[in-house]
This record gives C-alpha cells, sequence and structure tokens, in this order.
C-alpha cells in the first residue's frame, strides 16, 4: 500500500467510526424512548422513587426535560453531548460524567495489564508449540488450552476467587484497594496492584486460549517455510529464531486479532467486575441496569462504544502500516 492511499486509508477509517459513533447516539436516544412510559416512569417502577408526590413527579419529569417534543428533547440531547454533558444521574446525585470518570480508569487499569499478561503468554507457548508440532511441549500445551478454553470468564472469575481469596486468601477478595488507602504512594500502589492481580488473571484467561490457537496455527506454517528452515540448517536457533524469524512475522497477524480482543476484554470485564465488586466501568453498568438509571446507561455505553472505536482505529492504522511496510 503506498503513502496516498495509506493517508486516505487511515482518514477512512476514522470517518467511517464517526458515523458510527452518530449513529449509536442516534440509537441510545431513540431506543429508550420507544418503550411504553418514559425515563421518568422507569425509576418510578423502581423502590427509589415510589414514595415521590405527584406535584414532585412533575416538577423532576419538567426538570429532565421529558415534558419537550421529541424533536426538542434529541436537540438538548446533542447540544449537551457536545458540550461533554452526559447527564445526570438521580439515583446517584451526581453527573454522569463524574462517575464515568472515577469509575473509567479503574476498567482501563484492568484491560492494559492484561494485554501484556495474556499476549506474552499466549505467544510464547504458541511459538514454543508450533516451532515443532506434536512434540511433547505441543501436545502437552494444546491440552491445557484447551481446557481452558471450557471455562467461561465469569466461571473462571468466581474459581480464582474461591480459591486464591477465600479457602487461601492470598490476594484481597473485592474492591480496587483497601478501605482506608495509605497515605504513602508506593504502598498504596502497591495494594492496588494486589487488588487488581485475581481479576487482570481473569481478564487474561478469556483471551489467553484465543492468541494462543492463532500464535500456534501461524507458527506451524512458518515452521515449513524455506526461511525458516535455511535458518535452523545454518544452526540459527533459541531466541534469535524465536523472535526474529517468528515473533517478528506473526506480528501483523496479531494486530489483526487485537480489534476483536479489546471488544472481547470491554465485554468480559463487565462479569469480572462484578464478581470483584471492581469499582469500574462495568460494574457501574451493572448497578445502571439494576437501578433503572437509563441517563446513566446511555452515558456508559457511549463511553465504552468511543472508547472501542477509538482504539480499534488505532490498531486498524498500525496493522495496515505494517502491511504498507511489507
Amino acid at each position: 500500500m503506498s503513502p496516498p492511499l495509506l493517508s486516505r486509508h487511515v482518514v477512512q477509517g476514522f470517518a467511517d467510526r464517526i458515523v458510527v459513533f452518530l449513529l449509536l447516539v442516534v440509537l441510545t436516544f431513540v431506543l429508550p424512548r420507544l418503550m411504553p412510559g418514559d425515563a421518568l416512569d422507569l425509576m418510578l417502577s423502581s423502590d427509589v422513587t415510589r414514595s415521590m408526590s405527584r406535584a414532585e413527579t412533575d416538577n423532576l419529569r419538567q426538570s429532565m426535560g421529558l415534558d419537550a417534543t421529541f424533536a426538542t428533547q434529541f436537540l438538548t440531547y446533542v447540544t449537551h453531548l457536545t458540550g461533554g454533558h452526559l447527564g445526570y444521574s438521580i439515583q446517584h446525585a451526581a453527573l454522569v460524567s463524574d462517575l464515568i470518570a472515577r469509575a473509567l480508569p479503574w476498567t482501563l487499569l484492568l484491560v492494559l495489564s492484561a494485554l501484556p499478561v495474556y499476549l506474552g503468554i499466549s505467544v510464547v507457548s504458541g511459538i514454543e508449540a508450533g516451532r515443532a508440532p506434536d512434540a511433547p511441549v505441543d501436545q502437552t500445551v494444546t491440552g491445557v488450552m484447551t481446557l481452558l478454553a471450557s471455562i467461561p470468564p465469569y466461571s473462571a472469575a468466581v474459581f480464582l476467587l474461591l480459591g486464591f481469596a477465600v479457602l487461601w486468601p492470598l490476594f484481597p477478595a473485592s474492591g480496587a484497594e483497601p478501605l482506608f488507602p495509605s497515605s504513602d504512594p508506593l504502598q498504596r500502589a502497591m495494594a492496588i496492584t494486589r487488588h487488581a492481580v485475581l481479576p487482570v488473571l481473569a481478564l487474561s484467561l478469556h483471551e489467553i486460549v484465543r492468541f494462543y490457537f492463532l500464535t500456534r496455527g501461524e507458527a506451524v506454517g512458518l515452521s515449513g517455510r524455506p526461511f525458516v528452515l535455511n535458518a535452523r540448517a545454518r544452526g540459527i536457533g533459541g531466541w534469535r529464531e524465536r523472535v526474529n524469524y517468528f515473533g517478528r512475522n506473526l506480528l501483523p497477524a496479531l494486530l489483526a486479532r487485537m480489534t476483536d480482543s479489546v471488544a472481547a476484554l470491554f465485554g468480559a470485564v463487565i462479569y469480572i467486575e462484578i464478581v470483584f465488586a471492581y469499582p469500574g466501568i462495568g460494574l457501574l453498568l451493572y448497578e445502571a441496569i439494576l437501578s433503572r438509571d437509563h441517563v446513566l446507561l446511555q452515558g456508559i455505553v457511549l463511553t465504552i462504544a468511543a472508547v472501542f472505536l477509538m482504539a480499534n482505529w488505532v490498531l486498524d492504522t498500525a496493522s495496515a502500516s505494517l502491511a504498507a511496510r511489507g
């Protein structure tokens, strides 16, 4: 791919994702309003606001702008989004943007910490197994990975919680940090790390299997290629063979699969944060569903979509750049 074509691909990819995000904005506005009643009726159906009087209900409906026309509500909604205002959560008595700003860093901590863990384990083990197919290492590791493939993320999180936080309490069972964090930055960082170990491991198990079989399949194909056979004939082996002849040639395939991986991670992190009561965006989403807080739910969906689309664009750009270099 020539530089002009690469630039056009990058710009077109960004524009496509902007269009997708705008369509999602329309859907998040329209779909809740197609349901019977309105957002206030959903709130009143919960235990949170059943004691409100009729006058309080009317005032709240007016303050939420639900008494305006459909077009006026949409214009107000888009105007607020343009200004970075995602709405106000009555259940939490806080701005949605503030709630998300407090929760999103914890989720990003889990996702970004899981990336090197599962990539490192799956790529190293996949290359080791694929460079010598049907060898004892290949049979053993493939058998273990096949077993892990049958365990869903939610079950893996529960097993880790029971094993290493309840029966053998090596790590905290819930939360992102102690109830009373230390004032010392180093001790606080260590405490946050201990709280994140089990959620990160549970999140990593979700993707280790997928990338292991991808890496192994690519490595099996590379092991029969002439340039690899020639290198082995010249006595090249060890880490030089694994990194230069397998690792570098696996990079485009890994980057191409990372797009799906990011989506899968954000899907799995919701279950994992619920199991470990981790105060990230997944737990906040779960609480919004339980409390029927559709304003908070809208804000979370749009935020996750924006993060995912941006990460998807960055990975697609990196993959296209590698392809352009040949």
